[in-house]
């Protein structure tokens, strides 16, 4: 077992974080109408304007404790389209998990606004300037929307990985209270970012094979291995360093859905050829 992972045993993390205003509140929407984006966000911005003192708050709790939190971000009337817009497509995939990948295949939705939001922009370079001490790349979101539900989703849990972006925000949207809810749990900052693709190719042969991944849902589920465990509320926003981290979602019940949103932000190999060789396209 690598010791970078052996040497990580915290406790599930329970922590006090700034509370950031919330928008101005507008009409509540249909939940039965289609989303529309001009209706959703006509009075209010998609993510409010985070004052640079909390921002640097975020980006010292990702350092020291693995995530941070802006707390009361998502509008409730967002949230609440949101959710039908997901319970409907789940529906219509038989109650079984169903993924979403890039910003068009959420289009008009909130969650194609929040990805244009400069707001939201600046809130990941301002923490990707504390973080790296480097400026922030010029680049947009990639863009995931995870619905796990059914026997189906828990096939995708207990998968620890590593992102290829530098900040993972996590938008939590539905979320189970009771029995299994689909925690986020991660071992924090167990690399640092790496000078090469290959360097980073390796790192995930390492994690991304039969024998670690089963080596390390053993350890977790015995309570050998304690990893940071984030129970998310929907309405906030968590941040960590994605690229960083070792992390997976614990299983959710079959009869319930955990709905997340991830915006990941600065690929730092985005240029390399060995990944656009890899990838089979050229490089970005």
């Amino acid at each position: 077992m690598n010791k970078e992972f052996s040497e990580i045993t915290g406790d599930d993390t329970s922590q006090t974080f700034s509370t950031v205003a919330s928008p101005n509140i507008s009409a509540p929407l249909d939940a039965n109408a289609h989303i529309d984006l001009a209706t959703a966000i006509e009075t209010r911005a998609a993510f409010p304007s985070l004052p640079y003192d909390t921002l640097v708050r975020i980006a010292d709790d990702m350092n020291r404790q693995g995530f941070g939190v802006a707390t009361d971000c998502i509008h409730p009337d967002d949230l609440s389209a949101l959710r039908t817009f997901i319970e409907q497509k789940v529906a219509a995939a038989g109650g079984e998990y169903i993924a979403f990948t890039g910003r068009d295949s959420v289009s008009g939705t909130f969650l194609d606004a929040l990805g244009l939001s400069p707001e939201f922009m600046q809130a990941c370079q301002t923490i990707y300037r504390k973080g790296t001490g480097t400026a922030p790349p010029t680049a947009p979101f990639y863009q995931v929307l995870r619905c796990l539900s059914g026997k189906t989703g828990e096939k995708h849990a207990f998968f620890f990985h590593y992102d290829s972006y530098v900040i993972t925000a996590l938008v939590p949207i539905i979320m189970p209270t009771e029995g299994k809810r689909g925690d986020l749990i991660m071992l924090p900052n167990t690399r640092r970012i790496r000078s090469s693709y290959f360097r980073n190719l390796v790192d995930k042969i390492l994690l991304d094979n039969t024998l670690t991944q089963v080596a390390l849902k053993h350890l977790v589920r015995s309570g050998y291995l304690r990893p940071t465990r984030v129970r998310m509320l929907p309405g906030n926003v968590y941040f960590f360093w994605g690229y960083r981290s070792v992390h997976a979602n614990e299983p959710c019940d079959h009869d319930k859905t955990r709905a997340t949103a991830l915006f990941h932000y600065a690929n730092p190999h985005a240029g390399s050829r060995l990944r656009g060789m890899a990838r089979g396209t050229p490089a970005a």
